[in-house]
């Protein structure tokens, strides 16, 4: 098992709940997590005991990070890691540095 299991698990609910809560993620992707928060609640389980209301949670916020969208997903990390915020690269634009000369 991985030394930071637990870590990497805290991590990725933490990181949920930001995606869940940020505006630029679709409506239906948040659906992901919410109805595997249904199923965590409600008392009809597929298998018996707890372990697949933990496998379905895991596996959905993993589907839901996956699914949205990468530079989102990277600034909600690199705040929740302590790290600076990079600014969202322009779209295929041509920076040409120059000094310009009168």
């Amino acid at each position: 098992m991985n030394k930071y299991f637990f870590a990497d698990i805290v991590e990725k609910v933490k990181l949920t709940f930001r995606l869940v809560k940020d505006y630029r993620v679709s409506f239906w992707l948040k659906l992901i997590p919410i109805s595997c928060l249904v199923y965590f609640i409600v008392p009809m389980d597929l298998l018996i005991g707890p372990i697949d209301d933990a496998i379905l949670m895991y596996l959905g916020m993993d589907v839901f990070i996956e699914m949205c969208p990468k530079d989102i997903v990277a600034e909600h990390l690199a705040e929740l890691r302590g790290q600076p915020v990079q600014p969202p690269a322009a779209p295929d634009e041509d920076v040409i540095d120059a000094e310009f000369k009168d």
